[in-house]
């Protein structure tokens, strides 16, 4: 796919959707909702994309260590523009909604390889201060 068309078309899926915030759960998607052990073993090969979709302020207040920080309420340009299509990508927010139409919206610009962790940071904190 062109670089140029890239833009036009993640514009016309984020008018399609309307919605980033609603609680519309996407069913049937390519992409795969993970718990937090198989989200971690995931993100340990090399080539993954680790993004957390939350804003600035709650990333700042902790997040998983390798992540990126691309904030999708405003917009999913970004991470469209910012994220490699051939590289495996593991996205995650606070309880898992964002992350999940985040999911959606690569799946429909071909990303192949697209992983959301079920329950988000929150599941990711509650399992670790489980193992403490």
């Amino acid at each position: 796919m062109k670089k140029s068309i890239l833009p036009l078309l993640v514009l016309t899926l984020f008018i399609m959707s309307s919605c980033m915030q609603c609680s519309v759960s996407h069913t049937g998607g390519n992409f795969r909702r993970v718990d937090v052990a198989e989200f971690k073993e995931f993100i340990t090969a090399p080539d993954v994309q680790l993004v957390d979709v939350r804003t600035a302020e709650e990333f700042n207040a902790g997040h998983i260590p390798g992540s990126i920080n691309i904030d999708v309420l405003k917009g999913h340009e970004e991470l469209v523009a910012t994220l490699d299509p051939e590289r495996p990508v593991a996205l995650y927010c606070r309880s898992g909604r964002r992350s999940e139409n985040a999911a959606w919206v690569l799946e429909k610009v071909f990303f192949r390889n697209v992983v959301d962790l079920k329950g988000g940071y929150n599941a990711w904190v509650e399992y670790n201060a489980n193992l403490e």
